[in-house]
């Protein structure tokens, strides 16, 4: 869209996200336009705010002038900062945004010599909120934000988002000993919360049904209660108390059960649509989400894939657009939540083909998805490279390393061969959509945010030591290309689906641009890269 059709059209908003995992959002009348997650352009991860580099690129997919913008949203400018991110990279990374002023109203901001009307830090759980509702199918309903900050919850009643008196914080602690427990296992909060998840089930007591957490309000109470009968796992040089884990695991599954369920009687009460819209970085959780989904009188959980903070700058542009300037919802596929707007068309994959023409050989194929399902039926571990980038800390499918999840072996290979990563972590199945229901007690998790129980044998390598898995089903209407290549490993295999991980290894963001994803094949033992039209292996490979 060119500028001038731009301003006839509506307005363009601009949204910010300054905290960890920076992000950019441009609306042009109210649809996304552009996007963009400083990480994924940097290399750098939890990268925040902008760079001049994401903003220029903003600007570009969204085909706008700085000029062109209405209104500016600053979110978490300096009131939300992490130690996370100075103990991984060093710094806090604030030296290399993009140069702007802010006046001492904070109703302007000058960025490059323009000024415009701003809004500063709109409230964080109602910009995490917004993001899940103003995306969700649903003309009513009830929002819910939980971090490592708060839990809070929003009624939403067409365009209208507004907060709910709960004072959940009153008693939800378990967000916070979440964070606190990541630290002390993996010394981050923000990224080790997620091997919290996967070592949890490796510490479960002997009466796991009997456990009661009595006066347990503190990290020190509950680190000496999972001391009393610990379940140690060995990890490289390190022991770690797989109990803690779980306790804290347990924790949060019945603190997140208990809101569902007290928000699902809010929604009885007012008749409202008995949908619930869930972000915030708590929501990654997806055993908890989906436990508690099951456990209330909810019909439907919607999440936005990008529900950490990185979504925040969408909230932020959605509730502008339809709370503050009135304007009625919209609708969403979820094809157009999962992926950004950026592209890689043929001459940016040639450039990065020429840039390691030494290393790499490259066989054309007509059909690049039965050639890959054919592989990885074979025994390869393949990285699969189409499209735009998906938005948010999952691949789905556009930016993924896809295995057979038929070998139970695959999942050592991956974590120390190709991932680099502790071996206790386990991976995930994308499934057809239309089979889901016959492997998954999930038929619908098309983010790949809730985990469920596994139904069937035969697909060890996607299947956790609980016998569960995170699921992402995949519609043929969402991609095409990645339906195409699980209907291929279906037809040989008889199972409808692949064993999905992230397409990058340990300590890098999910690779953005052909040139990320040939970098990743020859540091990793990932045996060959599927890219439009063509398999790449490592010259010499067999």
């Amino acid at each position: 869209m060119g500028t001038d059709q731009a301003r006839r059209e509506g307005r363009v908003i601009l949204a910010i996200n300054f905290n960890h995992d920076g992000s950019g959002v441009i609306l042009v009348d109210g649809r996304i336009g552009a996007y963009v997650n400083t990480e994924r352009f940097s290399r750098l991860k939890k990268h925040p705010g902008l760079r001049e580099e994401e903003l220029d690129e903003l600007l570009a997919q969204a085909d706008v002038a700085l000029t062109d913008v209405d209104h500016v949203l600053l979110c978490n400018l300096h009131n939300m900062d992490s130690p996370d991110v100075p103990s991984l990279h060093g710094s806090d990374l604030k030296d290399t945004w993009f140069e702007f002023w802010v006046n001492q109203n904070n109703t302007l901001v000058e960025i490059r010599g323009h000024r415009i009307p701003c809004t500063v830090n709109p409230d964080h759980h109602l910009t995490h909120a917004a993001s899940a509702y103003y995306t969700s199918p649903a003309e009513t309903g009830v929002a819910l934000a939980i971090d490592p900050i708060g839990c809070r919850a929003f009624l939403g009643q067409g365009n209208r988002l507004l907060p709910l008196l709960r004072n959940y914080d009153a008693w939800f602690n378990a967000n916070i000993g979440y964070t606190s427990v990541a630290a002390y296992m993996f010394g981050s909060g923000i990224v080790g919360a997620g091997k919290v998840m996967g070592l949890a089930p490796y510490g479960v007591p002997e009466r796991a049904d009997d456990v009661e957490f009595g006066d347990v309000d503190t990290f020190e109470q509950l680190l000496a209660l999972a001391e009393k009968n610990p379940k140690r796992i060995v990890v490289g040089d390190r022991e770690l108390n797989a109990t803690l884990a779980y306790y804290i695991q347990l924790g949060l599954e019945r603190q997140v059960r208990a809101v569902f369920r007290d928000l699902s009687e809010v929604c009885a009460r007012n008749g409202l649509d008995r949908t619930i819209s869930y972000a915030g970085g708590t929501s990654l959780n997806a055993i908890a989400n989906h436990k508690a989904l099951l456990a209330s009188d909810f019909e439907r959980l919607h999440q936005h894939p990008a529900c950490g903070d990185d979504g925040t700058s969408i909230g932020a542009a959605l509730w502008y657009w339809h709370h503050v300037l009135g304007h009625e919802r919209t609708t969403y596929a979820p094809a157009d939540l999962m992926y950004s707007i950026r592209q890689y068309g043929p001459f940016d994959v040639r450039a990065a083909l020429d840039q390691h023409a030494g290393q790499i050989q490259v066989t054309e194929v007509p059909d690049v998805a039965n050639a890959a399902a054919e592989l990885i039926c074979d025994g390869a571990i393949v990285g699969w490279f189409d499209g735009a980038s998906e938005v948010g800390p999952r691949a789905l499918g556009h930016r993924s390393m896809l295995a057979d999840p038929r070998d139970r072996g695959m999942v050592d290979r991956l974590n120390s061969r190709v991932k680099f990563r502790e071996a206790f972590r386990p991976f995930a199945p994308s499934v057809l959509r239309e089979h889901a229901a016959e492997w998954f007690d999930i038929d619908h998790s098309p983010f790949m945010l809730s985990a469920g129980r596994v139904r069937r044998s035969g697909a060890p390598a996607i299947t956790h030591v609980d016998g569960t898995a995170r699921i992402q089903t995949v519609d043929r209407a969402d991609n095409p290309a990645y339906h195409r290549l699980i209907e291929a490993v279906h037809e040989r295999t008889g199972i409808p689906l692949v064993l999905n991980t992230s397409l990058n290894t340990k300590g890098e963001p999910i690779v953005e641009t052909p040139t990320d994803a040939l970098r990743t094949l020859l540091s990793s033992e990932m045996d060959c890269l599927a890219l439009p039209g063509m398999i790449v292996r490592k010259r010499g490979a067999a």
